[in-house]
């Protein structure tokens, strides 16, 4: 029976610690040092909150997932008690010991020594430590049982940071997502910020930098002393308006007053990051309006500065990072060239040269590459899509020059499970996918010297079994991909596994068919099946029921009129529809087989397993969407649009790919009402997807895109256009 579906009921399943700690009755049961209630775990006498935390999370991971209670003591002497090692877990750091040197000087790196009766994490850190808590959790949740693999090495970190925004709710850090962050390895987060005391989450602020967005008050020295507690930093992301060229008479005192004022009253955060599109300033590179995007005129076609690599950016930073440096002199200032990918090559590495060598540039690792199908179409990666693993050559060319220039080096790397493939899922299944992006940037590290990673960016993160996918894919010593994914599978599924992996190949082989272009990512992949059908409404016709709290409200983000008039390129309207098709082709499939094995499996199937089916059906349903949508477009701008003979061969190629014999507006207007009736249809089912997981249709930003609200307003627009259709045709027939 489907349960209701209750709005943010996520917020108290996923990021819940008993949730986080139960393994899966289907988990592999292994061989290995077994941990029994006669074990102590052997804490030093002097710990932080840190300590505390990991060596408790431990306890409870024994006792709510096994019922065991191992003693906790703290001691005063560690080495005297290594000296008598049986029977005990011991949660060190170097210090503690003099055996022990780790090599890396990453400090989460940790050593892990693993006998059949013993067990020892030595970490770099206490951040070390505390990742040797994880991985133990990890491997025991693997096997479904109290026993840990026999082991001796070390572990570290390849990037450092890997950070994330929140997913559950923007700007907003619980204590249990904290702890999940840490548990998936990630050792940032970031918020987005245009005050000292402000996050961009609340209600609208006329004053903000970007119009309609909130604005809501932040204990940013709070928000860092609890992460500080789960191990984590805490970087800004600027929207602190930037309205003086740096050369002004009273610029400092201008700047000092935000970013000064700023780092003055939160000295203890880890940095900032700028990018172009919240970081504009008067520039005066000709090439450019010289005005922010805000005030720009319409009449001027020249980009605003925040889209161009201006030649006096390096000046705008060198000030900002002088003011940032008298009050915190280590907070690291992060540089994103994410605007002007569609720059001339040389125009971005010249500003790449002339940035000041103490800072970090941030480069997308995916977009502004140019594919082509199978037919010979041509498309471009427009936005964050994991469809291209990467690298990118504009990555390429610009992590050339950073290396060439000794700047330190990080990617956007969408590696946190999600991208705007589909917006308002919580993660994209595609494992073998993601293990292509995983091996990418691990070369990366290699040849160009990618140190760190933002994970995602917008939509934030969510726990998912790709969570322990990637930080074993992100740290030295780790399993080999493909065993791991098995492992994986093993635990969720059980007997199954096969059929699970199975099921996941056929969603990464859908994914890599996505064509990822503004015209769908800013459109139905964006809210996924609330996405309208519409006729000659406009924009000002439709009203899309939203949060007033939402970042992003009504259409903030997306368009809800689908722009694609078809016939100026007729090819490439079918090369998207076909690719959109084979795509949703693939998670039917993939989704129709995980279904089987619930089918098969006992009636109590563990509800991770029914979620991650109803993940991959919503994901095939939004897919759906975007193929009704294109098929009800072409139909539609067959019916609307004049053509002459000259386009005859145009409309012959847009027939056929509908299965329409002939441009007969009564069998395109039949073929349009079958079109909406399978929409509505697919509502229901995306519907029925989100009783089974509340995540769904959630997105951090702009709140809930889809939801029972917005599917009845869909389909209201969908009934409203069929009686415009109905409308027009009679009209024709007077």
């Amino acid at each position: 029976m489907n349960k209701r579906f209750v709005p943010y009921d996520f917020r108290n399943r996923d990021f819940a610690v008993d949730r986080r700690l139960h393994p899966t009755r289907n988990a592999e049961k292994g061989t290995g040092c077994a941990v029994t209630d006669d074990w102590e775990i052997i804490i030093p006498a002097t710990y932080s909150r840190l300590v505390k935390y990991y060596s408790g999370d431990l306890f409870s991971f024994f006792r709510d997932a096994f019922g065991i209670c191992p003693r906790v003591r703290f001691v005063e002497d560690p080495i005297r008690e290594l000296k008598n090692p049986t029977r005990k877990i011991f949660l060190l750091t170097e210090e503690h010991q003099s055996k022990i040197c780790i090599s890396s000087e990453q400090s989460a790196a940790f050593y892990l020594n693993v006998t059949e009766d013993s067990i020892l994490v030595v970490g770099k850190s206490e951040r070390g430590t505390a990742q040797g808590v994880y991985y133990l959790e990890d491997r025991m949740r693997l096997r479904g049982d109290a026993t840990v693999p026999l082991e001796k090495a070390e572990h570290a970190p390849l990037f450092s940071p890997r950070m994330t925004h929140c997913g559950y709710e923007l700007d907003t850090f619980s204590d249990a997502f904290l702890a999940a962050t840490a548990h998936a390895g990630m050792d940032a987060i970031i918020v987005f910020t245009g005050h000292p005391d402000m996050n961009i989450h609340g209600f609208e602020d006329p004053d903000a930098l970007w119009p309609g967005t909130g604005r809501g008050y932040c204990d940013f020295n709070n928000l860092i002393w609890r992460a500080e507690g789960y191990g984590l930093d805490v970087y800004i992301y600027s929207q602190i308006k930037c309205d003086m060229h740096p050369d002004e008479e009273g610029a400092v005192a201008y700047y000092e007053k935000s970013f000064g004022t700023f780092f003055e009253k939160c000295p203890k955060l880890k940095g900032i990051i700028f990018v172009g599109e919240t970081f504009e300033f008067p520039s005066k590179d000709p090439h450019t309006s010289g005005i922010r995007f805000q005030l720009k005129p319409k009449t001027d076609r020249r980009p605003s500065p925040g889209w161009y690599p201006c030649c006096d950016y390096p000046d705008l930073l060198k000030m900002v990072k002088t003011i940032i440096h008298a009050h915190s002199p280590s907070a690291e200032i992060v540089f994103w060239s994410y605007n002007w990918g569609w720059v001339e090559k040389d125009a971005r590495l010249a500003l790449i040269k002339a940035l000041p060598r103490d800072i970090t540039l941030l480069v997308t690792f995916e977009m502004w590459e140019y594919l082509k199908d199978s037919q010979g179409g041509s498309y471009k990666i427009a936005d964050y899509s994991i469809s291209f693993p990467g690298p990118a050559q504009v990555f390429i060319d610009e992590a050339k020059m950073a290396k060439q220039c000794g700047i330190r080096l990080y990617a956007m790397s969408n590696t946190g499970g999600r991208t705007w493939d589909i917006g308002s899922a919580p993660y994209l299944p595609v494992p073998q996918q993601w293990e292509k992006r995983y091996e990418a940037l691990r070369l990366a590290k290699e040849e160009y010297g990618l140190c760190g990673l933002m994970e995602n960016h917008h939509y934030g993160w969510m726990p998912s079994f790709l969570d322990l996918f990637a930080k074993n894919a992100f740290t030295t010593n780790r399993m080999p991909d493909d065993a791991l994914l098995e492992a994986i599978a093993k635990r969720d599924w059980g007997d199954y596994y096969r059929e699970a992996i199975e099921a996941w190949r056929l969603f990464s082989e859908g994914i890599s068919h996505v064509i990822a272009c503004n015209l769908d990512q800013y459109g139905p992949y964006r809210c996924g099946p609330s996405y309208p059908l519409t006729f000659t409404q406009t924009k000002k016709d439709l009203s899309f029921p939203s949060a007033p709290w939402a970042w992003q409200k009504g259409f903030g983000i997306w368009n809800p009129i689908y722009s694609d008039p078809v016939f100026p390129n007729v090819d490439n309207s079918l090369m998207r529809l076909r690719h959109v098709e084979k795509v949703a082709d693939c998670f039917g499939r993939g989704v129709s087989i995980l279904k089987g094995i619930l089918t098969n499996e006992h009636p109590e199937a563990s509800n991770p397993c029914r979620e991650q089916v109803a993940v991959a059906e919503y994901i095939d349903c939004c897919y759906v969407t975007a193929a009704n949508v294109m098929r009800w477009n072409i139909a539609k701008q067959l019916l609307l649009t004049p053509f002459d003979n000259g386009r005859q061969s145009d409309v012959v190629k847009l027939l056929q790919a509908l299965s329409i014999p002939s441009c007969d507006r009564t069998l395109l207007a039949e073929y349009m009402n079958t079109v909406a009736l399978q929409e509505t249809q697919n509502v229901a089912r995306a519907l029925a997807c989100q009783q089974v997981d509340s995540r769904l249709g959630f997105e951090a930003s702009m709140e809930y895109v889809f939801d029972p609200d917005t599917a009845a307003w869909k389909n209201k627009v969908t009934q409203e256009s069929l009686l415009l259709l109905k409308q027009y045709c009679s009209n024709l027939d007077q």
